[in-house]
């Protein structure tokens, strides 16, 4: 309750929407006019096509701005890190849109169902562009990256955030919206910045700590 009426902690939230304003750029990249390229591997051609994982795929809206409000509260220095990385990641995804576009054909939706419906609702409003890297594989990917990388942070919490990670990573490629590359892709990219982030950040302190203790014995 003391959390919820702090002003820091809410300041600390509003930069989330740095994320929202990254998002506007999204839909002006997400078309074929550049040309486009389909990746797929043997992997992607076993992965079954399971409708009703649109659900978990939806879920990814609460689940990454949900992690961050609870990073934000328990190590505000990693919610930092992280959301830096998030948005860099981004600004990557979409130099490598632009000009290198890559398209995944999907298949004829014929069941029926909520799972139908809603995976019928995500293909009319996201063209089938923009995927390689999965931006929906990189913030579930970072989020869990950062809460794992907190000591203070409960098993049962690490072990659920990481099980909601990889459902939603596994989601993309079950209602083919992605493929395989896309979430691999995805993964090296965030894996590399947040650990270029949290080196530097360490750097940083470390002087910062040597500064204060030189000559001291």
């Amino acid at each position: 309750m003391h959390l919820l009426k702090s002003k820091s902690y809410w300041l600390s939230l509003s930069l989330m929407l740095s994320l929202a304003v990254m998002g506007m750029f999204y839909d002006i990249l997400n078309s074929p006019e550049r040309g486009f390229s389909i990746l797929d591997s043997p992997i992607d051609r076993i992965i079954p096509y399971v409708p009703a994982m649109s659900i978990p795929y939806l879920a990814w809206y609460p689940f990454v701005f949900g992690v961050l409000a609870y990073l934000c509260a328990k190590d505000r220095l990693t919610y930092y890190r992280v959301l830096l990385s998030m948005n860099i990641c981004v600004w990557i995804c979409y130099l490598i849109y632009f000009n290198f576009q890559t398209m995944v054909p999907r298949p004829e939706l014929t069941s029926t169902g909520l799972g139908a419906s809603v995976l019928g609702w995500l293909y009319s409003q996201d063209r089938p562009y923009n995927c390689f890297p999965s931006i929906h594989a990189l913030h579930s990917y970072l989020v869990m990256r950062a809460v794992l990388s907190v000591q203070n942070i409960r098993k049962q919490v690490k072990w659920f955030i990481a099980a909601g990670a990889a459902l939603i990573i596994l989601s993309t490629l079950m209602i083919k919206q992605h493929v395989i590359y896309d979430a691999l892709g995805a993964v090296v990219l965030g894996e590399c910045i947040f650990t270029i982030i949290s080196g530097l950040a360490l750097h940083r302190r470390r002087r910062k700590e040597s500064k204060w203790t030189e000559g001291i014995s």
